[in-house]
């Protein structure tokens, strides 16, 4: 499946870890599939809790906003968010 609107798709997978201290860890675990020896690419997305908590309400919020008006999606911007991002080639790694 290709997606017109984003470039440049590759096959991944993606495991959501919450950690303890309450952030939320998006590991895209990058060509899972390939079989390769030396391991796949991975890239984290770390999220702190406060941020969490504030793009859960702001998707809320625009998916209320989206049912009182089907056009909201195509003209609205994405709620955004910081984040931190990690990255390793040739990752070890199991998606657990």
């Amino acid at each position: 499946m290709v997606l017109p609107e984003v470039p440049g798709i590759i096959e991944a997978a993606v495991a959501i870890a919450h950690e303890q201290d309450g952030r939320v860890s998006f590991r895209v675990i990058v060509d899972a599939g390939s079989g390769r020896p030396s391991g796949c690419d991975l890239v984290e997305l770390i999220i702190d809790p406060e941020h969490v908590g504030s793009a859960l309400a702001a998707m809320k919020i625009r998916a209320t906003a989206d049912a009182a008006d089907a056009d909201a999606a195509s003209t609205d911007e994405l709620p955004t968010f910081p984040c931190h991002i990690g990255f390793c080639r040739s990752a070890v790694h199991t998606a657990a």
